[in-house]
């Protein structure tokens, strides 16, 4: 059955299409779109629907691409690090996630079968390429010493499960530890060889880590490569900004030689003053993602909190949706698919608006910004499925007015 979204404000950075139209989906795809005096695809059905097909006037929302998380923490049937797939994803207004090394060689199969296979939300993998690793909130993998093992790599069992597993995976998540006195990090060592291996991205979390050492910036990110990917890019410390907030040479070099730079907003691995600073230096982001998981719901809050920030950071509605769209697709290698309104690409759309709310969100790090308008979320449609959304599960709540009298419940 055909479907219409009709009376929506497109917003597709992909095609660079803005302002009031119509889409037609067809078997789970898009087909048409009608907008202004652009026509594209088949448009007589628009024009003159047919009587089974199912019209839903969005009154004006506006409707982009789906909204893809790149970094995410959803394995919630191993440890207690991670949260639901469609909490952080469909409910949230997110139709597609990137799982973010939560899964590793020996828990990849365990990963597919409880949370890809079941999710609603489209599930992808930046897998991590050891042998095990079990993300907790108390960092066993790291307390026990295993991640910076080098017994705990095995690059053909890793290549092996890539291979089984190529529709899903779309990388690997490298956190880049070594054991005390040693010069290379394991882990990057196997991760180097499986992306060239595969041509597939890293993802390179800067920032620390409990108990295990840390490959320094300035040694990491030379081994990096085009498409590779820099999660937690706004970190304040240990990351790609000096004391006094500037550029360090290395990630200069490496933004140079086209490595992405990804927010993985999370606790304290954002903060709003390096991203105010950097913007002004003219250092935007490639991506915007979440890192949700267990620590940091109240700070983060949901993709749509996010965007927010970054709207009130000074990037327009079009940059910030571009981000979450057209650029995490290109990220993921799924352009083809994904992140545009393109005739023959997959029906994923978020709807949303803009709604008048005094919240402050913070950054995990003690700044703050005071909003008088949130991205809201009103629906999803994934593969041509549609899901009316009232609320998601991890929205802020209001500023409430002093004289307001509290609710009893």
């Amino acid at each position: 059955m055909a479907t219409i979204f009709k009376n929506a404000h497109l917003l597709d950075p992909m095609q660079g299409v803005e302002g009031r139209g119509d889409v037609l989906i067809e078997n789970g795809k898009i087909v048409g779109i009608l907008q202004d005096d652009l026509a594209i695809g088949k448009i007589v059905p628009i024009l003159v629907p047919q009587w089974d097909t199912q019209i839903i006037d969005l009154g004006g929302a506006f409707l982009s691409p789906g909204w893809i998380d790149i970094h995410t923490h959803v394995f919630n049937t191993i440890g207690d690090f991670c949260l639901p797939a469609d909490d952080v994803g469909i409910r949230s207004g997110v139709t597609t996630i990137a799982d973010a090394g939560t899964s590793g060689i020996l828990t990849f199969d365990a990963f597919r079968h409880s949370v890809i296979n079941t999710a609603k939300t489209r599930v992808y993998a930046f897998m991590d390429p050891s042998l095990l690793y079990i993300a907790t909130s108390d960092f066993i993998a790291h307390r026990l010493e295993i991640a910076a093992n080098p017994r705990n790599q095995d690059v053909e069992r890793a290549a092996a499960a890539v291979e089984a597993n190529r529709d899903v995976i779309v990388g690997f998540k490298v956190r880049p530890v070594r054991r005390a006195g040693e010069v290379q990090s394991p882990v990057m060592g196997a991760a180097r060889a499986l992306a060239d291996r595969f041509n597939l991205p890293l993802m390179v979390h800067v920032g620390r880590f409990p108990q295990d050492e840390v490959v320094p910036p300035h040694e990491l990110l030379p081994q990096l490569k085009a498409g590779d990917i820099v999660t937690h890019c706004f970190q304040p410390q240990f990351g790609l900004f000096d004391e006094s907030g500037n550029l360090i040479p290395a990630a200069r070099e490496a933004i140079d030689r086209g490595v992405l730079l990804d927010v993985g907003h999370s606790n304290a691995d954002f903060s709003i003053a390096t991203a105010k600073s950097a913007i002004a230096q003219g250092i935007l982001p490639n991506t915007l993602s979440t890192d949700l998981n267990c620590f940091n719901i109240d700070t983060v809050g949901s993709l749509a909190a996010v965007m927010t920030k970054f709207v009130n950071l000074g990037l327009s509605l079009a940059d910030v949706v571009e981000r979450v769209t057209t650029r995490a697709a290109a990220a993921i290698g799924k352009s083809d698919q994904l992140g545009g309104f393109k005739p023959g690409q997959l029906a994923d759309f978020t709807i949303f608006e803009w709604m008048d709310q005094e919240v402050v969100l913070e950054d995990g790090r003690g700044g703050n910004l005071q909003v008088s308008q949130m991205l809201k979320v009103k629906g999803v449609c994934r593969s041509g499925e549609y899901f009316g959304i009232e609320r998601s599960p991890f929205d802020p709540e209001p500023i409430l007015e002093d004289t307001q009298e509290p609710a009893l419940v």
